[in-house]
Order: C-alpha cells, then structure tokens, then sequence
C-alpha cells in the first residue's frame, strides 16, 4: 500500500477455494488502506444472467459520483463525462448538461471509453490514493474483464490499487478469467497471492473465539482433519456442534475435553456437513 501512496500503482488477485477467505483478506487490506488515508470503493461481481454490462466497476464509480461535487466531477472527468455516462445514466442527475457522444464503431467506442474511465480514476487518485476492490472476478462479465486488462497498462504510474478476488475453483483454460490472469501476469506490478487453509494452531484458536471453549488438542486435530483448515467450513462446524451442546436438556458441565465437552471429538464424527456449508460448495 504505501507503493501505491508513493505514485506506484499496484494489482493484487487474491485467490482460492470457497470460504478460503478472500474477501475478508480484501477487507482487512481495505481497513488498513483507509487508515492510510486511501479512498476505498468496492465492486462485486453477480452470478446469475441479467446484470448489466461493467457491473462491477458501475458500482464503485456510481459512488463516487454520489458523493462528489458536480464541479469536481466535470474537471475529473473533462470530455470523457459523456462516454461514462453510457453506463452509469445517473451521471446526468450531477452533469445535466451532458451531450451524447459522436458515434463510432463498437470497438472505437469501447476503447475511447476505457481510455475516458483510466483518465478519470487517476484523476481521482491525483491528490488522494484509490483503492478498487472487484469481487468474486469468477462471474465478470467479458467487458468487464477487458477494462480490468486495459486498467493494468494504466495503473504502474498511479496511485491506484485494484484488487481483485476469485474462486480458482473452475477457472481453467477455456474460462474467460484464464486468458485475462494470463496477460495480467506480464505486468510488473501484478502480484497474485493464493490463499491456503488454516495451520493446525489457528484452527485451535478460532475454535476457542467461535466456542469460548479451551479445546483439546484431540479436538483440533479432528476439526482440521474434517475441514483441511477452511475458515468458514471451521467455523459452521464449531457454531453447530455448539448449538447441539446447548440444546435445551443437555448438561453445560463438565471441563473441556471430559465427556461433557460442548465440543468433543465424538459428536464430530456423527456430524453432517452443516447445510450453510454445503450451500456456499453447490
């Protein structure tokens, strides 16, 4: 973060399984990038058909244009106000005054509207750094994904930081991600960083946060054993052996690891993977 501060504009992928945590990776990395004096804007990527085209950059910048000045955006923007304006209508509402742009060919429109959406994002981060998160990348959309591309030649000489999340699950060669990581990966200020599981000792602290119980080190090894250290797989199975513990007509004594532990190794092996888990894999 303090490159970016610096004028040296960096991208970050963060990547991994379902629940890995990714996205609360992002918002730790966005905390602290606030606390640093960064403005920070969040997209998300929608999974189902019928979001509209650059969804996951309209969200972001549709913000900031709420928040800013018309006389400010007008500068920061300059003639690119126009092109913007194609995908996020409630540009006018701020810049009534607007004319539509010239017509060109689809791909000159395109590119005359990447090229006014880059102007625009360094203008803002002239005076203040910009952090752009992008989440769950898997689902963008393929404009989308080639404003990332165009974006990546643009950001090494700003103070912006883009950073992306994504499930690696499925995104092999034929997935649209695949060939937009692959050219990403030429720039010197990509880094991509995988997130793995849990390491035995922070599963045993995590049980002991969500529980309040001291576990075992028995329990710890069968809760990393049945969930390879996912943070959230690991925390459905310790939210639910706890709710079983405290049903109504079950005893709350006994120390941790007797047979009157709320979270005791047997009551694992009889468990099902909890349903919120096994909604978040189908």
């Amino acid at each position: 973060m303090t490159e970016t501060i610096s004028g040296r504009g960096r991208m970050v992928m963060l990547a991994g399984a379902p629940g890995i945590g990714k996205t609360r990776t992002a918002q730790e990395l966005v905390s602290h990038a606030s606390n640093l004096g960064a403005q920070t804007f969040w997209g998300w990527c929608y999974e189902q058909e019928g979001s509209p085209p650059y969804w996951p950059w309209v969200q972001p910048i549709r913000s900031y244009i709420q928040r800013t000045d018309p006389k400010i955006l007008g500068v920061q923007m300059g003639p690119g106000a126009a092109d913007i304006c194609e995908i996020i209508p409630e540009l006018l509402d701020q810049l009534p005054d607007l004319e539509p742009p010239s017509s060109l060919e689809p791909e000159l429109a395109r590119f005359r509207l990447f090229e006014s959406i880059a102007t625009f994002l360094k203008n803002i981060a002239q005076n203040q750094s910009l952090v752009l998160v992008l989440d769950d990348l898997q689902w963008a959309d393929q404009p989308s994904l080639l404003l990332l591309e165009f974006l990546a030649r643009q950001v090494p000489d700003s103070k912006i930081m883009l950073v992306g999340t994504y499930r690696d699950v499925g995104v092999n060669r034929a997935h649209p991600l695949s060939n937009t990581l692959a050219r990403l990966a030429r720039s010197e200020a990509y880094h991509r960083e995988e997130l793995s599981g849990l390491e035995s000792e922070h599963v045993g602290r995590l049980i002991k946060d969500v529980s309040g119980v001291e576990p075992s080190e028995d329990l710890i090894r069968a809760v990393f054993s049945h969930t390879e250290g996912n943070p959230f797989f690991t925390a459905e199975v310790i939210r639910l052996l706890a709710e079983r513990w405290q049903t109504p007509g079950q005893s709350t004594d006994g120390p941790p690891g007797s047979s009157q532990d709320p979270l005791e190794v047997g009551s694992l092996g009889e468990m099902e993977i909890p349903q919120s888990v096994l909604e978040v894999i189908g």
